[in-house]
């Protein structure tokens, strides 16, 4: 699926989102799994790093629509 909104700014930062996303996914099954309570901190700190780099692109994006 295509995405409805990208930049040249966002673009670099798209696959990186994408790897923390699949991450965050992968330590929630495998703490379901085992109950091993790394993945919850390990899936916590990726949310807020996906978190304060949105935030981040938001903010310095110079094309952004939340800018008009």
């Amino acid at each position: 699926m295509a995405r409805e909104w990208n930049t040249p700014f966002r673009e670099p930062w798209n696959p990186v989102i994408k790897k923390c996303l699949d991450a965050i996914d992968l330590h929630t099954t495998l703490h379901l799994e085992t109950q091993d309570q790394f993945h919850v901190e390990q899936s916590r700190l990726l949310r807020q790093y996906v978190r304060n780099l949105k935030d981040w692109i938001h903010e310095t994006e110079p094309e952004g629509w939340h800018r008009k």
